[in-house]
């Protein structure tokens, strides 16, 4: 198999790192290949944050949850949804700046999602490892405050870096029929894809004391499977699951007011 193919296929997410250091070459490396990342109309609109003192990776891990492996990795990435650059241009050329419209969040979320999936890819090609962290949106005010966000701006993803301590085995995804159609979105494959993918994510373990708000629901004697706890996440109230004041937040940004 064509060995950049076999990287993609070998993704895992790694949360445990050696106390080895990422060097300056490697970071600038990754935020490199990511930046040649797809982006619409060119507008590149995102912008990436490395963070390594203790006390800024220290501060994050607390406003992410109390995520142990933000403190402990030696890199830290912000990605940011950033339209503030283009703000500036407009105002520099005198130009009416339209970005508060919903589609432009889009546009920038987007973005900014391509960027960290391939600065993910690029660190995992240094024989790195690292984890997405969507925690960076439980508390966003606070994050754009450390770091010194501006208007136009807010932060999309986390992800630490750094050397795997160890390597998880590779979690399985839902079988491709269940994902995967043609011509038409057809979901009559669901209900035998999804029973197929329960029977996979109970055999082998993967949810062992993550069950879902288990205090809810003290009822239940089925078989916590990926449905369950699927549709346990898609249920709850929880800030940190639904984030409540998401939009809010976005529009006290200057975004998604149209």
């Amino acid at each position: 198999m064509n060995d950049a193919l076999q990287l993609l296929k070998d993704h895992v997410s790694v949360r445990q790192f050696t106390d080895q250091d990422i060097s300056p070459e490697q970071e600038q490396e990754i935020v490199e290949t990511s930046r040649r990342s797809p982006t619409s109309s060119n507008l590149q609109t995102y912008s990436i944050i490395s963070a390594r003192n203790a006390e800024t990776k220290r501060s994050l891990a607390e406003l992410c949850g109390g995520q142990s492996h933000i403190e402990k990795c030696p890199l830290f990435l912000v990605f940011v949804a950033d339209l503030y650059r283009l703000h500036a241009v407009a105002k520099r050329k005198g130009y009416p700046f339209q970005g508060d419209y919903t589609e432009f969040c889009l546009v920038a979320t987007v973005d900014a999602s391509l960027v960290a999936g391939r600065a993910l890819m690029a660190a995992q090609a240094l024989g790195l490892g690292g984890v997405m962290v969507g925690a960076i949106r439980n508390n966003p005010d606070e994050v754009c405050a450390l770091l010194s966000l501006p208007e136009y701006v807010y932060p999309m993803m986390g992800m630490s870096l750094g050397y795997p301590a160890k390597l998880p085995q590779p979690k399985p995804r839902i079988p491709i029929e269940g994902v995967w159609y043609h011509e038409r979105y057809d979901d009559s494959s669901h209900e035998k894809a999804l029973a197929e993918y329960d029977a996979t994510i109970v055999k082998g373990g993967h949810l062992a004391g993550r069950e879902v708000e288990a205090e809810l629901y003290p009822a239940f004697e089925g078989v916590y499977s990926w449905s369950e706890h699927s549709a346990r996440r898609m249920a709850s109230t929880s800030p940190t699951s639904c984030r409540p004041s998401m939009l809010e937040f976005l529009r006290s940004r200057g975004l998604m007011r149209r």
